[in-house]
């Protein structure tokens, strides 16, 4: 195949990455595939998301991009995601391999003559570090109420502010176990744009829970 000299862009990439994603999991019936998945209340997004028996992030980054940002948004997929994957344009290649992490998989996106042809280079694979406050700040309010309901812990809850729910959320289960019933509540949710959005229409949107983000310091990330 004749290779073309055109620049990778983000679009192109998307399109062929949803295709490419959905090759992937063709064994898998249920996933559900989110674009623009918001992290941290939407200061990190994550280009597209598949969820099924795992919550998998894949992060773009085509010719027209910078590098500038990976390292934050790299903090928060490995707070969030169970496996996560860069998509990137070859020029960036060598440059971000010592910014993620070794479980991190890699995809390579060229411009050809037929369109994008991605390659994936690297398997990803399980995140071993999630942070539970983070998995557990993706739900919505009422979502998490829920859940601490049927974990017999909602005594006492309803009244408190969101930032507590999440703590106890995250210190009543594994974050296994935690991953697997956010998981089951953004399957329930469906496309969260959409509910999201019908929400605010209805008149009765309530702020996503996952406002919720590292600060960064000097030190190290912490809690805000």
């Amino acid at each position: 195949m004749r290779e073309s000299h055109a620049k990778t862009g983000d679009k192109d990439i998307r399109v062929a990455l949803r295709q490419f994603v959905r090759h992937e999991h063709a064994g898998v019936s249920d996933t559900l595939f989110l674009e623009e998945f918001a992290l941290y209340g939407g200061e990190t997004r994550a280009d597209l998301a598949a969820l099924n028996g795992v919550l998998h992030g894949y992060e773009i980054k085509s010719d027209l991009d910078t590098l500038d940002r990976l390292p934050r948004q790299v903090d928060a997929y490995n707070a969030v995601f169970e496996r996560a994957t860069l998509v990137g344009a070859e020029c960036h290649l060598m440059e971000v391999y010592p910014i993620i992490p070794p479980w991190w998989g890699i995809i390579r996106a060229r411009s050809t003559q037929a369109g994008i042809l991605l390659t994936r280079l690297r398997q990803s694979r399980p995140n071993p570090a999630p942070k539970p406050q983070a998995i557990a700040a993706l739900l919505w309010r009422q979502e998490a109420l829920d859940i601490l309901t049927l974990l017999g812990l909602a005594t006492g809850m309803r009244s408190k502010p969101m930032a507590d729910l999440i703590e106890q959320l995250a210190g009543a289960v594994t974050p296994e176990r935690l991953s697997e019933l956010v998981r089951q509540a953004l399957r329930a949710r469906g496309d969260w744009r959409v509910a999201a959005r019908q929400k605010l229409c209805g008149g009765t949107f309530l702020r996503h829970a996952n406002w919720w983000r590292f600060r960064r310091t000097p030190y190290g990330n912490r809690l805000r």
